[in-house]
Parts: C-alpha cells; sequence; structure tokens
C-alpha cells in the first residue's frame, strides 16, 4: 500500500505524456511564489512565473501581486494585478504586454486523506496581439480543483515529507467570442511535492496545456513544471496554490 500513491503519480504523468503528444516535447515552466502574512486575517501574495514556448503556443513571462483575506482556515479571498509579457511570435524579439486585475474565492476541504482545494478567479483583461496594436478587452472565469495526497503515515506532512499532487483547470471566456470556443482552455497536471521546511514545498509537474482555436483548432504544450512555494505553515497550506 506504501507504493500506491506513488504509482498513481507516475501513471498520471505517464497519461499526461501520452494525451497531450500533440503539444510536442515539453518545456519548462518555472514558478516561484510567497504568501506573507500582514496584520491580522490579511496576507501579502506574490508570485513570478516564466513559461518556454514551443511552435503552437508562445512563451510568457508573469508577474503577480495580490491581498488575501484569511476569512477562515480554510477560505479566502484575494484580489490584486497581474502584468505579463507575451512574445510575438518565433521570429520577432518583441514582446506584447498584458494587464490583468483578479478577483479569486478559494475553499480547501483537509479534513480527509486526499487534501482538495477549489479556486474560482475572475479575470479582467486587457491585451495585444502585437506591441503596436490597440488593446482589447478579454474578461474569463477560472476554476481549479487541486488534490494533495500525503505519503507519510497518517496523512501526515512533516518536513522532509513527499506528497502527490494532481489539479485540473477551466479557461472559460467572456468577451466576444469570433468564432472561438466558450471553453477557452485547460490545464491538466500531475507530480510530486516535497515540504522542504515549514514554510517552504518544492513541486514538479507534468502540465498539458490545450486551447480552443477558431473553427476548432486545438493549439497544445507540455511542460515540466517546478514551483517552489513559501506560505506561513497551517494545516491547509499545501494546498493553497
Amino acid at each position: 500500500m506504501k507504493h500506491f500513491f506513488p504509482l498513481l503519480s507516475l501513471l498520471l504523468i505517464t497519461g499526461l505524456a501520452a494525451h497531450g503528444q500533440g503539444g510536442g516535447a515539453p518545456v519548462g515552466w518555472l514558478k516561484l511564489s510567497a504568501d506573507l502574512p500582514l496584520r491580522n486575517h490579511w496576507s501579502l501574495y506574490s508570485e513570478v512565473e516564466s513559461r518556454q514556448g514551443n511552435a503552437q503556443l508562445m512563451a510568457q513571462q508573469l508577474g503577480r501581486v495580490g491581498l488575501r483575506l484569511h476569512v477562515a482556515p480554510s477560505f479566502s479571498l484575494t484580489t490584486g494585478y497581474v502584468l505579463a509579457a507575451n512574445d510575438c511570435g518565433p521570429t520577432n524579439a518583441l514582446k506584447a504586454p498584458e494587464h490583468r486585475f483578479y478577483q479569486e474565492v478559494m475553499l480547501a476541504d483537509v479534513s480527509g486523506p486526499v487534501r482538495a482545494s477549489h479556486r474560482l478567479r475572475a479575470e479582467e483583461r486587457w491585451l495585444r496581439p502585437s506591441p503596436e496594436a490597440a488593446f482589447r478587452f478579454a474578461p474569463r472565469l477560472r476554476y481549479q480543483l487541486r488534490l494533495v495526497v500525503p505519503l507519510h503515515a497518517g496523512s501526515l506532512l512533516p518536513v522532509g515529507s513527499l506528497y502527490a499532487v494532481a489539479a485540473d483547470e477551466l479557461f472559460a471566456g467572456l468577451g466576444a467570442r469570433n468564432g472561438r470556443s466558450f471553453m477557452e482552455e485547460n490545464r491538466l497536471s500531475a507530480g510530486l511535492g516535497y515540504r522542504a521546511s515549514r514554510r517552504t514545498t518544492v513541486e514538479m509537474a507534468y502540465l498539458h496545456q490545450s486551447q480552443n482555436g477558431t473553427a476548432g483548432y486545438s493549439l497544445a504544450r507540455n511542460a515540466v513544471q517546478l514551483s517552489v512555494a513559501v506560505a506561513t505553515p497551517s494545516h491547509v497550506a499545501l494546498v493553497r496554490r
């Protein structure tokens, strides 16, 4: 039984790789995040992320900052701002800026052996297809289900322990469709995490990203994602991502 969850994680990762063959060889994503306490029930969330591109989906660099209210140990509200830089094309060294404001609701359940979190995020985005073009307003909704399974006796997560993680996130566009599907994107991932200290966790996951284009055309990318997170220790720290 002790080898069941590592084997399950390996099977999930292998399945993702087979499912995402249309995205070509995997590229690398790096994510660094911190959730630092402020006064009372408030914390400051910050994040930087670098995403490599492939032949279908371009590279992106992203920075996020948010103010988070911890209403209860397993319930939080967040609002913030994102600045992103999107590659304009494989032969163009210029990057197009993207501005976002976002609002987020997160609910966690740690009552059982599988720790689950639900995240609903609304984004108001202003995009440019190229640096010279005018900004276009493109709001959307995102829902993520994230599961964490401790690989330690008693379903505990002491320092130095491993855990399995799996997540799926759906993106729904709310703006003008222009022949595009309402469901814009899906990100499916699975991997392993390590609790390096009371505050720090490190995760490596295989991620398959697919986007729906016009006339049913699908864009895809496979990525190996490395995430390093710092958060105030709590019983839901490992699902608060």
